[in-house]
């Protein structure tokens, strides 16, 4: 193939990527975002991951909502992370919506946006993701005890103690001697 040929090509293909398609298969919309990021193509994949989350797909719009999120915040587009993470966050979804909650509220805690932060643990706690909510837990906690928040920082650490979580449990038993 020649020059001219691979140009119209490569400018169909971000032509393509870039354009809304109404019944674009959310799991190839997913996929391209995934592939996009992974080359460095925050636009295009941006684009990808949109297309897949404003399909409503139950499954695909969800991941598509966090993995955006973690790629903008890589690349230090806070807003842009925070309005996916929290559409990932409120999707009910399983496991994308207790992660998206999670990301959220260390986005928040990063911006020292206290009652955010704690609300968007609170959300991924609600979840009752056996990973994520312990995790959560201790988060929580942490961010109680920087807030002078003792009461809670040691209700928050218990909690994770009593869920069992084998790494979680563990650091948040060692926070609570340490307030002791």
């Amino acid at each position: 193939m020649g020059q001219r040929t691979l140009s119209g090509l490569a400018k169909a293909f971000r032509r393509d990527r870039t354009t809304f398609q109404p019944g674009t298969d959310p799991q190839e919309a997913f996929r391209r975002g995934t592939l996009l990021g992974q080359q460095g193509d925050v636009e295009g994949a941006r684009s990808a991951y949109q297309q897949a989350i404003d399909s409503g797909d139950a499954e695909q719009a969800p991941a598509a909502g966090f993995q955006l999120g973690l790629l903008l915040g890589q690349h230090d587009d806070i807003d842009g992370a925070r309005e996916a993470y929290r559409r990932a966050a409120n999707s009910g979804h399983p496991e994308y919506g207790p992660k998206a909650a999670r990301n959220l509220g260390h986005l928040y805690k990063r911006q020292s946006r206290g009652r955010q932060a704690i609300a968007a643990y609170e959300v991924a706690i609600g979840y009752g993701h056996p990973d994520v909510t312990p995790w959560a837990m201790l988060y929580l906690g942490n961010l109680f005890l920087h807030l002078g928040n003792l009461p809670d920082a040691r209700a928050s650490y218990q909690n994770a103690v009593d869920s069992g979580h084998p790494k979680a449990g563990p650091q948040a038993a060692r926070h609570l001697a340490d307030l002791a």
